[in-house]
């Protein structure tokens, strides 16, 4: 007795479409692979605000304030972009958040403060805690410059 081999065939609906003969593998589509639409307001009719990612340059000086402050940098490094008040206030805070590994930024957040003017915080992953820090920036001469720094072990 002779059987003829007759390939097994899938009972879903899914198997039963034939696809091209060379189409790309694309990734499902997911939450958070989908793009967000663009919306032109938010909650409330609110207009969105323009530009809200916080600036390349603010982000940088955010990760090496947080450096100094976890003693992996010196403060005299941030010379032109920190006010002398602050560079003491850095001096002082140099090591003061204990940290095991390299620190990394999980958020900043900034806030325009009219012409030539910013606000920023960040947060600090520090393994199993995290630190925060808030700093004052003002515009001179084409960069930031940090003006007022406020830690969550001090202030000035």
């Amino acid at each position: 007795m002779s059987h003829a081999y007759e390939p097994r065939r899938c009972r879903r609906a899914a198997c039963d479409r034939v696809a091209p003969a060379r189409t790309p593998r694309r990734p499902v589509r997911t939450p958070a692979r989908t793009p967000m639409r663009r919306m032109s307001v938010g909650r409330c009719g609110a207009p969105l605000l323009a530009g809200h990612r916080t600036p390349a340059e603010v982000h940088r000086l955010a990760q090496h304030m947080a450096e100094v402050l976890v003693g992996r940098r010196a403060p005299e490094v941030l010379r032109g972009h920190v006010t002398v008040p602050v560079r003491e206030e850095l001096r002082r805070l140099r090591g003061s958040m204990v940290c095991a590994m390299a620190p990394r930024l999980t958020r900043v957040f900034h806030q325009p403060l009219g012409e030539g003017g910013m606000e920023a915080s960040a947060v600090i992953d520090c393994g199993g805690r995290a630190r925060v820090f808030a700093f004052r920036l003002r515009r001179e001469e084409g960069g930031w410059v940090c003006t007022r720094l406020e830690t969550d072990r001090g202030r000035r």
